[in-house]
């Protein structure tokens, strides 16, 4: 069954995040999109190496970290993206990569 898109969901697509606000079109790895990551909370990333959804957590060092998720029928795998900071084209490729069904 095919993923049913949350249309309130920022989306990284092709390196550009896609909102309804200010910062619709910026570039990932640009000062404006790692000043929109202090404020984000969830984006959906979309490559052509794979897809998945990240989230910010708080984790028990008291910083907050990026997550990616992405799900395979009934289970629900998860790669470290990092602290704001690091997240870049690379770093989200890299995470698409490790969460493609093909690397089951």
């Amino acid at each position: 069954m095919p993923r049913r898109e949350n249309r309130k969901t920022p989306k990284v697509i092709s390196g550009r995040i896609y909102t309804d606000d200010d910062y619709t079109g910026t570039v990932v790895g640009s000062p404006a999109w790692f000043d929109w990551l202090t404020t984000a909370s969830t984006f959906y990333y979309e490559s052509r190496l794979g897809t998945f959804t990240a989230h910010r957590e708080r984790r028990q060092r008291g910083g907050l970290y990026w997550i990616a998720y992405r799900r395979h029928g009934r289970v629900l795998r998860r790669a470290y993206l990092g602290q704001a900071n690091a997240l870049t084209v690379a770093r989200l490729d890299n995470a698409a990569v490790i969460l493609a069904p093909a690397s089951i």
